[in-house]
């Protein structure tokens, strides 16, 4: 989204329209890594061996994913202490 009052919306625009190209999302996996995007078309234009591709493209794969449901802060303050414990505590 592009807050009410911004100076650049063309450019904004820009941004957003590159960062959702699937031309972008294609390099974006194939270089660095990259979640699984929404965009169908940029999931079926990556190069067959694609992880994204190979778990996305096929529905049974993609079903049986299982999605983390969204913590609670009070969740998130626990995680983060059991794991700051963990890593002082490992030797």
């Amino acid at each position: 989204s592009i807050p009410v009052g911004s100076k650049n919306v063309a450019g904004a625009e820009a941004f957003i329209n590159y960062m959702i190209d699937p031309k972008f999302y294609v390099e974006w996996v194939t270089k660095v890594g990259a979640p699984v995007s929404a965009n169908t078309k940029a999931v079926e234009a990556l190069p067959g061996d694609a992880f994204n591709r190979k778990v996305m493209g096929d529905p049974a794969v993609a079903k049986r994913i299982q999605f983390q449901a969204p913590i609670t802060d009070a969740q998130r303050e626990a995680y983060l202490s059991l794991w700051q414990q963990l890593k002082v505590d490992v030797k």
